[in-house]
């Protein structure tokens, strides 16, 4: 039997795994994500999150490590919604005091849990080799698009009605683009993203990974908003003069992720927050005989 625990942020699930005694291999992790993510026929969920014994960086002792496996069993660098919801678990589980550390293996994360509400400190994002000002084609549509990494890569697809394009044809769209390896060689994540107001939009994520439209994505959000902050800024040249702290709402399926973002006076990089609700939903144990199923082709 193993214990687990099913958590989501803003309606990205994820099963959570205590892996501090290194029993299991990436190779077994990485299997178990493939298992037990499968939707009706297992427990499903976006991804595992496991949560290993911290390790030192920079001199800094953090709480824990977090690592992340998607539902297709590829291991990601980064979640932003995986980590907030792993931040409320380990702080229920009395893992960590509410303001905690943990190592990703996209560098060392901070956060600040206030039930049911997790804030992430994402650190500085470079901003140097984002991509913009520039349009993709795909399905006959021509989308203006940004290209940044936040924690993992994000193409955010500016779309001017984004209850025009319908799921399947978001699903597939993403799916061509994420796989579009000759523009984006380690692959991307997908936003469809609209403007709403200058403090608020409305974004859908199709995850690499995941191979899907989510409910929520933490990073997703987090791209949306430096990419309407960057698009607004070479709109109107005075705000670059401007301050540079902004708060955008980030309207997802699952809810509201809101990001924060304080820009560097060149805006070549911006330190980012993000914060949205968690919730830890059922305690179980996983049978084996769940674990020895094989995997569909």
């Amino acid at each position: 039997m193993i214990d687990f625990t099913k958590v989501h942020g803003n309606g990205n699930d994820f099963i959570v795994l205590e892996n501090r005694d290194l029993r299991y291999s990436s190779q077994e992790l990485a299997r178990f994500a493939r298992l037990l993510c499968r939707r009706k026929f297992s427990v499903g969920a976006d991804g595992i999150l496991v949560v290993e014994n911290p390790k030192n960086t920079d001199g800094e002792t953090a709480d824990f490590a977090m690592r992340i496996f998607n539902s297709d069993g590829s291991e990601g660098e980064m979640c932003g919604n995986g980590a907030r919801a792993l931040a409320r678990y380990a702080f229920e589980r009395n893992l960590a005091e509410a303001s905690m550390s943990f190592t990703t293996p996209a560098g060392l994360m901070r956060a600040r849990v206030e039930s049911p509400y997790v804030e992430l400190d994402m650190g500085n994002l470079d901003l140097a080799g984002i991509v913009f000002g520039q349009s993709l084609r795909c399905r006959d549509v021509e989308f203006p698009y940004i290209f940044l990494t936040a924690g993992v890569p994000h193409c955010v697809l500016f779309v001017e009605d984004y209850d025009a394009i319908d799921a399947p044809s978001k699903i597939e769209i993403g799916r061509e683009i994420s796989h579009d390896f000759t523009r984006f060689p380690e692959g991307s994540n997908v936003s469809f993203a609209q403007s709403i107001s200058q403090t608020e939009a409305k974004a859908v994520t199709y995850e690499r990974g995941v191979e899907n439209l989510t409910e929520s994505c933490g990073t997703g959000s987090v791209a949306v908003a430096v990419a309407f902050a960057v698009a607004g800024d070479a709109a109107h040249e005075d705000a670059m003069h401007e301050d540079a702290a902004r708060t955008i709402r980030v309207r997802n399926p699952g809810g509201i992720n809101e990001v924060r973002l304080s820009f560097a006076p060149d805006r070549r990089s911006c330190h980012a927050w993000l914060k949205g609700r968690t919730a830890l939903v059922v305690e179980g144990r996983i049978r084996e005989d769940a674990l020895r199923e094989e995997i569909p082709s």
